[in-house]
């Protein structure tokens, strides 16, 4: 386990030249994935923002990378999986899918599923930055309530934006039979890397962790604050550090007290159109999901 930065690897499997945004939060949790898990990692990408990253005539990256359509990361990672079967290097090998929320809560979501109930070993990060970025900031379902999108624009008859609280993806991902569930930022860089060794530690499992990534341009922020909201998220209860291992919850960050959402909400331009009376809607709903979470109701019956 990484207990300081010290005994984070120095060598860089993430060598830079990628054509990305300034600030692009997919790029830190990708090195920081590379770090943890090793060169011994073929990579899987989901058609999406970060699929720039490595593009023709770059290549950024000293490992094996394999670029497919937006929904079908499961099904490659099953196939990848099957073959180093065959030729006996299932033990040797890290399989890591990197895709978007988008690829990951709605339109790569059945072959995740599918690739969950079969029980491959695979590490899933969907480095989430809460829309569908690449095509033009439109809303998925793990954009917040009250983000502003380009598909769910604030205006008279619906003055809020987007109306739903995003999926419980990280809950599908336990009870479908996820043999490690984890959520992580980018904010907590220690963090998120023990999760990925407890994850690559499960011998022939799945695992799935959901990691953070606020987009500058996407939320509407200036890039030099990418990390101070990553950890204002965490610091907050916007988003919950937590992990399911060995069938067992727990959160594995726990602010003393959280900060006023307001805090994390006015540092972003999607959420300039709310008023007092919704930014208190959802300082009540994050309480209670805050409590739900440290008294382990939220996760009762959970097997």
């Amino acid at each position: 386990m990484m207990q300081t930065i010290k005994d984070v690897p120095e060598e860089d499997i993430v060598v830079g030249g990628g054509p990305l945004c300034a600030g692009c939060p997919a790029v830190i949790g990708f090195k920081l994935a590379l770090k943890a898990l090793g060169k011994k990692t073929i990579i899987i990408n989901a058609s999406g923002c970060f699929t720039l990253f490595v593009t023709y005539p770059w290549m950024p990256v000293k490992a094996p990378w394999i670029h497919n359509a937006i929904e079908n990361a499961g099904a490659t990672a099953s196939g990848i999986y099957r073959a180093l079967k065959i030729l006996k290097k299932e033990k040797d090998t890290t399989i890591m899918i990197y895709a978007g929320d988008g690829a990951t809560y709605d339109i790569g979501l059945q072959s995740l599923s599918g690739a969950i109930t079969r029980g491959e070993k695979f590490i899933y990060i969907s480095y989430n930055n809460q829309c569908f970025s690449n095509t033009g900031v439109q809303m998925s379902s793990a954009t917040p309530f009250g983000a502003r999108t380009t598909t769910t624009p604030p205006g008279r008859k619906n003055p809020l934006g987007n109306i739903y609280h995003p999926k419980p993806i990280a809950k599908m991902m336990a009870d479908q039979g996820a043999a490690y569930v984890a959520t992580a930022s980018i904010g907590y860089p220690l963090d998120y890397m023990n999760k990925l060794l407890k994850a690559k530690e499960k011998k022939n499992q799945p695992a799935f962790i959901d990691l953070l990534c606020p987009c500058p341009p996407g939320w509407g922020f200036n890039h030099s604050k990418t990390i101070e909201l990553a950890k204002l998220a965490v610091d907050t209860g916007a988003w919950p550090l937590y992990e399911i291992y060995h069938g067992k919850f727990m959160l594995t960050y726990k602010p003393t007290k959280l900060k006023p959402i307001e805090k994390y909400m006015e540092m972003q331009e999607r959420f300039r159109h709310l008023k007092k009376k919704d930014i208190s809607k959802i300082q009540k709903w994050v309480n209670e999901q805050w409590l739900s979470l440290t008294l382990g109701r939220y996760w009762e019956g959970f097997k």
